[in-house]
């Protein structure tokens, strides 16, 4: 019973490896989706231009991300196991020199020398335990959780498109003004329930990780919303057309 709790939270850990691209491409794509709706709205008053110009942004955006982090988490996973691999070359090459690394890391984790020397001697024993204890204890490889690039990339991806189309939507019924506050509305809403959800996860406070992300959101908006009268009071005879 005990080992089927240990291998549900295994798995449960597994699961939300995937947070950081949710959390990071949700947050991006809301924010820089407001801040570009409000910059737009704050230059025009035509709606069909922020919904093209939003659509534009949207799948720009999503493609740019997935794109970064899927050369991210290559190179991560690429470095990670070279590093591994270098740490095998010297484990074989150097076996007494890698036990004398593994007795010092031990010691440093408050094991003495005689404890650390028996359990150096056991896992000597067998030569991949031997490895992958050498990797974590004494490079702290075997700790780093790699993630798969292409998962990563969907990921953050999908997580883009989310989180532009909800600042998006109110353009699709509402004009002008009224749905440029519903957007940002919206988003910081959105924006305030991912960090409670966060929160969550990490145990943390969850109003104050909320209401990270929803000064985050609102200051955002409200600078480019700002760019956009700064450009219509410097170029007041501009007018992008309606198309």
């Amino acid at each position: 019973m005990a080992l089927d709790v240990i291998e549900r939270k295994k798995e449960l850990i597994e699961s939300r490896a995937r947070i950081r691209e949710f959390v990071f491409g949700i947050q991006d794509g809301l924010i820089s989706t407001v801040g570009l709706l409000a910059g737009i709205q704050g230059a025009t008053e035509n709606n069909a231009v922020v919904i093209i110009a939003g659509l534009t942004s949207m799948f720009a955006g999503a493609i740019s991300m997935a794109a970064g982090s899927y050369l991210s988490s290559g190179a991560e996973k690429e470095i990670f196991d070279k590093e591994l691999r270098e740490a095998e070359n010297l484990a074989g090459r150097e076996p007494y020199m890698a036990a004398e690394g593994l007795l010092r890391a031990l010691g440093q984790e408050g094991l003495s020398r005689e404890q650390s020397y028996r359990i150096v001697k056991l896992l000597s024993q067998e030569k991949h335990v031997f490895l992958r204890t050498f990797q974590e204890k004494v490079f702290g490889l075997g700790a780093a959780e790699i993630n798969r690039p292409m998962q990563a990339a969907l990921v953050m991806g999908a997580s883009f498109v989310l989180g532009a189309v909800i600042p998006l939507s109110p353009y699709l019924v509402f004009t002008g003004i009224q749905a440029l506050y519903i957007s940002i509305a919206l988003a910081a809403v959105t924006l305030f329930s991912v960090g409670v959800f966060k929160g969550f996860l990490a145990a943390r406070p969850l109003f104050s990780s909320g209401l990270e992300f929803f000064l985050i959101a609102v200051s955002a908006a409200a600078f480019g919303y700002l760019i956009g009268l700064i450009v219509q009071y410097f170029f007041p005879g501009i007018a992008i057309p309606a198309g």
